[in-house]
């Protein structure tokens, strides 16, 4: 009889601990993308009021890699000096354990970009000039970073929203079922679905679903 009664107990507090330790998993990711967040408030500072950009594609994930074959720097080597190089700053464990195991769990707002040379592919000397933070006129509602909700490349380490699945085109497998999301004024909140009233992918447009740079 008591050995049913412990099993009946157990059954019952299995499902709250492991939604417990989801909590706990959001919570330290949340964290990382906070600091994500003030490394690019400090790059910022030092470029003119401008965000780091991103040069790589979902899409073509390769071209993200550390040593990025194509001209320029991936964002998060970018920021490295800011987050004084604590590369498990840009790791969830929780996607980490669900995406090949990648090193880089969270992307760069692909609309935070524009490149200075031809749109439809980078060319020989293709500077890409990013967005000037002050000039984001819904900080509230733009998407900067978040959780990148993708099974990309493991050594892509520039990650951006260059592709409709990065956040909601797939359920996420941890935090709940839920992505944390990172805005232009350094808040970040946990979503389920994309919501029109309260976030966008254009800097200047309210509402936008997805962008593409």
């Amino acid at each position: 009889m008591v050995i049913a009664i412990i099993s009946i107990l157990a059954s019952m507090l299995l499902p709250a601990l492991g939604k417990a330790k989801e909590k706990g998993v959001a919570i330290y990711c949340m964290g990382n993308l906070h600091q994500i967040g003030l490394s690019m408030t400090m790059y910022g500072d030092d470029s003119n009021d401008r965000l780091p950009a991103s040069y790589a594609s979902i899409a073509n994930p390769k071209d993200g890699s550390w040593t990025n074959d194509v001209p320029g720097t991936p964002w998060t080597k970018s920021l490295a000096p800011y987050y004084s190089n604590n590369t498990n700053l840009l790791r969830c464990p929780g996607f980490n354990a669900f995406y090949k195991q990648s090193g880089y769990s969270y992307f760069m707002g692909s609309s935070a970009f524009a490149f200075d040379s031809d749109l439809n592919a980078p060319a020989p000397g293709w500077t890409p000039t990013s967005v000037i933070l002050r000039t984001v006129m819904l900080p509230s509602q733009y998407v900067i970073s978040g959780d990148c909700n993708y099974p990309a490349y493991p050594g892509n380490a520039d990650l951006n929203d260059n592709d409709v699945n990065v956040l909601f085109g797939l359920p996420s497998p941890t935090h709940n079922n839920r992505v944390n999301v990172l805005f232009a004024d350094w808040h970040v909140k946990q979503y389920k679905n994309f919501n029109p009233g309260e976030m966008t992918f254009s800097y200047v447009n309210p509402g936008t679903p997805w962008q593409p740079p």
